[in-house]
């Protein structure tokens, strides 16, 4: 009954990773495992397996500590590729999530880049929960004003203030999330522009709550803030954890260039959920 998982972390954005184990996923699963006191604590649960298809290399899910499900996460797939890359001789390899496939490179010794594809813009794709324009949604709360709505493989939507406050941020994503303008839940990042080639985001993810940073969120906020002609499109992305290089392609795909860190491995005793 005892399971192997490695815990790692992309810029303090961290998870319990499973390769290659079989279990009986559940919310119970999940709570406990991602519970920081009582299980091993992560922000995410991710399941690995490598693929019987013959267009990708790995399949990947991945499940906030609520023990929702999300579509994607790209700190998490970054900490993916380093971990296989460093046990077989690949540079490059295709992950097959819900959201679609992602490629995965490794960058440099340190360094593992994801490309996100192209964002999706349409308020039905998003999904928004009413047919009005995205990058305008009108919302007005003690903290956030305005809104910008996009899909980077999940739902995010991009508020820009003049000073970053966790507890105002906290306070007011709880609203919009519990609201009925996402049907599907959302992420909700606050932004400050520093220059045309960097700014800082502090991300509410959806199913988890503030942390300590988010690659879509980071690439969601690089898209907005190129579309309000405040950054250019290669930007470098301030979060708690650390930084992040976020860059917009001419064919609008996002790709995003950071650090992934392993942090130990071990069993877990998952008699109880078997």
């Amino acid at each position: 009954m005892n399971f192997k998982f490695f815990k790692t972390h992309g810029l303090g954005n961290d998870f319990v990773v499973f390769f290659n184990q079989d279990l009986k996923i559940s919310t119970k699963l999940i709570s406990f495992l991602s519970n920081r006191k009582k299980g091993i604590g992560c922000d995410l649960v991710v399941f690995v397996k490598e693929s019987k298809n013959n267009y990708s290399d790995l399949v990947a899910r991945f499940f906030n500590a609520d023990g929702s499900e999300a579509e994607i996460c790209g700190n998490a797939l970054r900490c993916i590729g380093k971990y296989y890359f460093k046990n077989n001789r690949k540079k490059n390899i295709s992950i097959e999530t819900n959201s679609g496939l992602i490629d995965v490179e490794k960058y440099n010794e340190n360094m593992i880049a994801v490309d996100l594809g192209r964002p999706k813009k349409k308020w039905n794709e998003i999904p928004i929960s009413m047919d009005i324009n995205p990058q305008n949604l009108g919302i007005k709360l003690k903290y956030l004003e305005g809104g910008l709505s996009v899909n980077i493989g999940n739902p995010h939507v991009i508020f820009f203030v003049t000073e970053l406050t966790k507890k105002k941020l906290e306070e007011d994503s709880k609203k919009i999330i519990n609201g009925n303008l996402f049907p599907e839940g959302v992420n909700v990042s606050a932004v400050k522009v520093i220059s045309r080639n960097e700014i800082k985001v502090m991300t509410f993810e959806r199913g988890v709550g503030l942390t300590d940073a988010c690659g879509s969120g980071a690439s969601a906020s690089v898209f907005a803030s190129c579309k309000m002609n405040y950054c250019d499109t290669k930007v470098k992305v301030s979060m708690v954890g650390g930084d992040l290089d976020v860059e917009i392609t001419k064919d609008e795909h996002i790709l995003i260039v950071g650090d992934a860190m392993e942090v130990f491995e071990g069993n877990v005793n998952l008699e109880e959920f078997v």
